[in-house]
């Protein structure tokens, strides 16, 4: 399988939990129609609201980097960015 999978784990600062999901829910009705993009979901966390998880699948890494540098992550980096606290990016591949 030659699909991209993307893994991203996000913690809203304190006090920003609610806008923080919104704002990335927002993001998912845009970049689901992306060119490339197989599946884009987000999930958040039980026990820690505020703590999502995106799990990505996209046809190649070309098609992830365009959406990284689309006018949609800018937006949302403009008004999302500064209520994200930890962040961490995996990027693999389906082995099974």
């Amino acid at each position: 399988m030659s699909d991209l999978i993307v893994i991203a784990i996000a913690q809203a600062k304190p006090g920003y939990e609610a806008a923080l999901v919104q704002a990335q829910a927002e993001l998912v009705a845009v970049v689901r129609q992306l060119p490339g993009c197989i599946s884009y979901e987000l999930n958040e966390s039980l026990e820690q609201p505020g703590r999502v998880v995106f799990v990505e699948r996209w046809r190649d890494r070309a098609a992830w980097e365009t959406h990284m540098r689309g006018p949609h992550m800018d937006a949302f980096r403009s008004k999302a960015g500064s209520m994200i606290g930890a962040f961490d990016l995996l990027q693999m591949r389906q082995v099974a």
